[in-house]
């Protein structure tokens, strides 16, 4: 494993603001945290060391400004949404004959089985935790789904480490799945079809004519049979 040399350079101002102003100035602000000791801001040049910052990258070692240095964890890397820029970095302070927890990589490798038969395939999760020295931190870890069927998955727990890495990750913690693909069937109403009444006679236009006329010539009568009795 290839450990990193990088130069911290002194950070006095803090806050989202300073930080601005610095990423202007192509510097990353970065933190280190060290066990019982408070967090310390320095800030890396840029254009020298962004590159640097892939996802194998899990332990360097820090040029302090006072001529010290200091073996530590990347933690975590923040980027640009946009442009994959590194924008932050947190370390924390590491002794190589200590036990520690890193976040590794899982590759995925093949093409599922499943996936040939029309299933999907779902990525939970590309990554795990484990616990071991820093010199035997794996930049990656690897794992064949090749024969991964329809509802079928793998877990963190299937995930081969070598005998002094720990698996701090839940074991059950699904990794990877091959799931089917559900058809949104549209629900189809029923028509509904009218129904007649039993006994009733459908009307036709000119039968409805003439119901109107007969029942004006009614009203007509009873109105003038009315007047008459007055």
């Amino acid at each position: 494993m290839t450990i990193v040399k990088i130069d911290c350079e002194p950070r006095q101002e803090s806050g989202s603001k300073a930080s601005r102003k610095l990423r202007a100035s192509g510097y990353i602000p970065v933190v280190l945290y060290s066990h019982g000791q408070p967090a310390a801001p320095f800030k890396l040049d840029g254009r020298k060391w962004s590159k640097l910052f892939t996802e194998s990258l899990h332990l360097v070692r820090l040029e302090l400004p006072d001529g010290g240095f200091q073996m530590a964890a990347v933690r975590e890397i923040q980027r640009d949404p946009m442009t994959q820029e590194v924008i932050h970095a947190d370390f924390q302070g590491v002794s190589m004959d200590e036990a520690t927890e890193f976040r590794i990589n899982v590759e995925f490798i093949g093409t599922p089985i499943g996936v040939k038969d029309g299933g999907v395939l779902t990525i939970s999760s590309d990554h795990i935790v484990v616990e071991c020295l820093p010199t035997r931190v794996p930049d990656k870890v690897s794992i064949d789904i090749d024969g991964l069927a329809i509802g079928h998955s793998l877990n963190a727990g299937q995930v081969s480490l070598p005998e002094d890495v720990k698996l701090v990750s839940d074991p059950a913690s699904v990794l990877v799945s091959i799931t089917t693909v559900r058809a949104v069937v549209e629900e189809v109403k029923p028509e509904v079809a009218e129904v007649p009444v039993e006994g009733a006679e459908e009307a036709k236009p000119g039968e409805e004519k003439e119901e109107k006329e007969e029942k004006e010539k009614r009203e007509k009568k009873e109105k003038k049979e009315k007047r008459e009795k007055n």
